[in-house]
């Protein structure tokens, strides 16, 4: 048994770590039989072998940076918490082993249960858990806009939403930085000027690592508190932890809404950042790190301001990304 030999593996606690993982010949075999279960029943054709093999690198990709310390694709932000070398986690990882091993006599479903199991573990015991908060957050937080969207004549105005990336402070104890202020600034002016229903910030728990501030939601709080935006004119979107996923993820929300897709939205924010977000450095990143251009952007109307074509495409769930999937 395969837990049983990881308690007297060398060096602990990190072969115990790596015994939790699915091994390469397991993600053969069972993409094997979800390629002949996919031939022969069409359910299985929306969950297939490559889906199964992505699944699987992403329950190892966790396990290796969470549980192991290897580097993660944010390194300043979204490193592992604990201390991997420190005495009290190796008594942790093997008190995790033997809690299983008193436990029920594992069976094949391990093969699946295990490792999502220990992984989920290993994300709560770093305090990584960003992806589940906010769990109604169409019910409440974005409820005024969703509602407002269902009765909206979107010819009125020319962009479906102002799209305001994120900018955390890098200052613990810090709510909203000054650039985040600035951003903010430069979309309530577009706003009033009509040119789209809805302010949409995006921004998770980001700067500095380990913060407990959202910027999206502390971006929302200053939009109604301080600039009087009314609350069915503000979307939030808590997630994006990079400017990609900022895009990729306002393109999500936008497909909530039912924004028309031949509509572009309209992306705000500083000069520098904006000029990157045009740039073929981004372009590149956005490959890279999900595979996918988020949208297409048109030409650009000021130094702060740049339409933006949502993809639907590049709308899926990324199963790499533990943070922000």
């Amino acid at each position: 048994m395969r837990a049983v030999d990881a308690l007297k593996c060398m060096p602990a606690p990190r072969c115990e770590v790596e015994a939790w993982k699915i091994t390469p010949d397991e993600q053969r075999i069972i993409g094997e039989v979800f390629a002949r279960l996919a031939a022969r029943l069409p359910v299985f054709r929306t969950y297939g072998a490559a889906q199964w093999q992505r699944d699987a690198d992403a329950v190892n990709y966790i396990l290796s940076v969470y549980g192991e310390g290897a580097s993660p694709h944010y390194p300043r932000i979204d490193a592992m918490a604990q201390d991997a070398t420190a005495k009290d986690y190796g008594q942790l990882i093997s008190g995790l082993q033997l809690q299983a091993l008193q436990g029920a006599p594992q069976s094949d479903e391990d093969v699946f249960s295990a490792p999502i199991h220990y992984a989920m573990v290993m994300l709560d015991m770093n305090d990584r858990d960003d992806a589940i908060h906010f769990p109604i957050l169409w019910q409440e937080w974005n409820a005024q806009a969703l509602h407002a969207a269902r009765n909206l004549n979107w010819r009125h105005y020319p962009y479906t939403a102002i799209i305001v990336p994120g900018a955390g402070p890098e200052q613990a104890g810090v709510a909203l930085s000054a650039m985040g202020k600035f951003r903010l600034m430069l979309a309530v002016e577009a706003f009033r000027k009509g040119l789209a229903p809805f302010i949409l910030v995006s921004g998770g728990a980001v700067h500095p690592a380990q913060t407990h501030y959202v910027e999206a939601e502390e971006m929302r709080r200053a939009l109604v508190t301080r600039f009087g935006i009314p609350e069915r004119n503000v979307i939030m979107e808590p997630y994006a932890r990079h400017t990609t996923t900022n895009l990729r993820n306002a393109s999500r929300q936008l497909s909530t809404l039912n924004a028309p897709q031949q509509q572009p939205a309209l992306i705000i924010t500083d000069q520098d950042q904006s000029a990157y977000i045009e740039s073929q450095t981004f372009a590149q990143r956005n490959q890279k790190e999900l595979g996918c251009e988020p949208g297409t952007l048109g030409k650009r109307i000021s130094p702060f301001a740049i339409p933006f074509h949502p993809d639907a495409r590049c709308n899926v769930t990324d199963p790499r990304d533990p943070m922000d999937p």
